[in-house]
């Protein structure tokens, strides 16, 4: 006997009722479109862009530092500047190994709408973080280097990334 579905509501099956890679019709019963991938070249133009970004965002938060230390002291020797420099970067790349483990992906990663299609776990994300950390001072171009169709990042993070469509796309 099928199970009745009280008054009212609809009988829709959900999403992870259906099965992975099943059919793919819509409501009219025609074939859906396949959801478009974007070609690795623009994938890639988006990835080192989200790099720069992040770059952008770490000068940023040794900037804010630098000039904190300034308001809080008139004078500072090179050695002060020195630590509030690295005090900066280090509160910003924190930051950002907080976002490639929780969201998925660094702050300059989620302005662009890239991130990891899954949960990375504490140690590859700390992986990352590391050669993220090496390759900002070469504007990321190690992370975004290809090879047999995946990135290096992709390569340490242990899947695949995915691209979001921006809104003012729409």
């Amino acid at each position: 006997m099928a199970p009745r579905t009280p008054p009212g509501q609809l009988d829709i099956p959900l999403v992870w009722e259906n099965e992975p890679g099943g059919d793919r019709r819509s409501a009219g019963g025609e074939e859906a479109p396949e959801p478009a991938s974007p070609s690795v070249f623009f994938a890639t133009i988006r990835l080192w862009l989200a790099t720069l970004a992040d770059v952008v965002i770490v000068v940023a938060g040794v900037g804010a530092f630098l000039a904190l230390a300034l308001v809080l002291g008139a004078e500072m020797s090179p050695g002060q500047i020195a630590l509030a420099a690295v005090a900066g970067a280090t509160a910003v790349t924190v930051v950002a190994l907080g976002g490639v483990w929780g969201w998925r992906a660094t702050p300059g990663m989620l302005l662009l709408g890239v991130c990891f299609s899954h949960a990375i776990p504490f140690g590859r994300a700390c992986r990352l973080w590391a050669a993220w950390l090496a390759c900002l001072l070469l504007a990321g171009l190690p992370l975004i280097v290809r090879r047999g169709g995946e990135c290096t990042a992709e390569r340490l993070a242990g899947g695949a990334l995915s691209y979001r469509s921006r809104p003012e796309a729409a």
